[in-house]
């Protein structure tokens, strides 16, 4: 097939490769369209009502700490390492 369009005068092997694009890019383009449309029904539609607030999420969401358990940054690690030299 590439050697019969090749054996075809230039003009024709242009309109062949104008068309060619042309329905590649129609492709594409509709192909983006369906893509963004979904997105922006994604993004419309709402999404399960929650009415916990961000902070009582976050605080769910931290593990819990016993009395006697402490948490120690790495700066604390620093100063004691610091004053172990």
């Amino acid at each position: 097939m590439l050697k019969e369009l090749l054996e075809k005068p230039e003009s024709y092997r242009r309109k062949v490769a104008f068309i060619a694009t042309g329905i590649i890019g129609v492709v594409i383009f509709a192909i983006w369209l369906i893509i963004t449309q979904y997105n922006v029904k994604q993004a419309m539609t709402p999404t399960k009502t929650d009415h916990k607030t961000a902070a009582q999420q976050f605080r769910e969401n931290l593990p819990s700490l016993n009395q006697n358990e402490t948490i120690t940054t790495e700066l604390m690690k620093q100063k004691k390492d610091i004053e172990i030299k």
